[in-house]
């Protein structure tokens, strides 16, 4: 790939970035949908983002799930999702626990699926938690980060302790669907998105950001969370 071509999926990407954060002023709280038009049987989705995102990146792809039946839970008190991320997953599952939910699809972004496969290792004895549906997740770390110097970004190095810590867990990998793109402008290398023992599925989409607002990868999602 030409460098030429790279800036372009860069910018479109980016264009993205600030697409998915005007949001956040468009869309002040969750559609009344997300709660309010439940089917019985459609299991409960958690929505976790990436870092330095809210829940509004992840909208595109739970609006439809919604219209399905199936509750949606916003995690509004993850803030930009900067919390380490072994903190994060017990705040998830504190929440699982405080609304009684089970059978619970978690669909996850960038570090959100660091966190949710956290959970599946840690916080999941009772198997509350059916599936991790990561999409850009950088399940092996990410160069990219040593690019940005700030403290919140370290544990994303593929030299950090709890990547290394997460990479030897792999008893539960197979409750993962691991969705990637064949370019990713934050992902350091591709492959690091590929797990060992999940479901992985590369998608023709260049973008970090731009995969979660591609059609066919709402289809895919969508299919996956109806054969819970």
């Amino acid at each position: 790939m030409s460098k030429l071509i790279k800036l372009g999926h860069w910018v479109r990407d980016y264009l993205r970035v600030i697409h998915g954060h005007s949001l956040v002023f468009i869309h002040k709280n969750p559609p009344k949908h997300y709660l309010g038009h439940i089917i019985a049987g459609k299991k409960p989705i958690i929505l976790i983002p990436g870092i330095l995102e809210k829940w509004h990146f992840l909208k595109a792809i739970a609006d439809p799930l919604s219209l399905k039946g199936h509750p949606i839970y916003v995690l509004e008190h993850l803030g930009y999702n900067i919390k380490e991320i072994h903190h994060t997953a017990e705040s998830v599952r504190e929440f699982i626990d405080k609304e009684k939910l089970g059978d619970v699809v978690i669909i996850a972004h960038s570090k959100g699926g660091l966190i949710g496969k956290h959970i599946l290792n840690f916080h999941n004895k009772d198997e509350k938690i059916k599936k991790v549906i990561a999409i850009a997740s950088p399940f092996g770390g990410s160069h990219a980060v040593k690019f940005v110097p700030h403290k919140i970004f370290k544990e994303l190095s593929p030299h950090s302790q709890i990547i290394r810590e997460l990479t030897e867990r792999k008893e539960f990998n197979h409750k993962i669907v691991s969705i990637f793109g064949v370019f990713d402008n934050h992902v350091w290398p591709e492959s690091s998105c590929r797990l060992e023992g999940a479901k992985n599925i590369e998608v023709n989409m260049h973008g970090h950001h731009r995969i979660l607002f591609d059609k066919k990868v709402h289809d895919i999602v969508m299919s996956e969370v109806e054969n819970v």
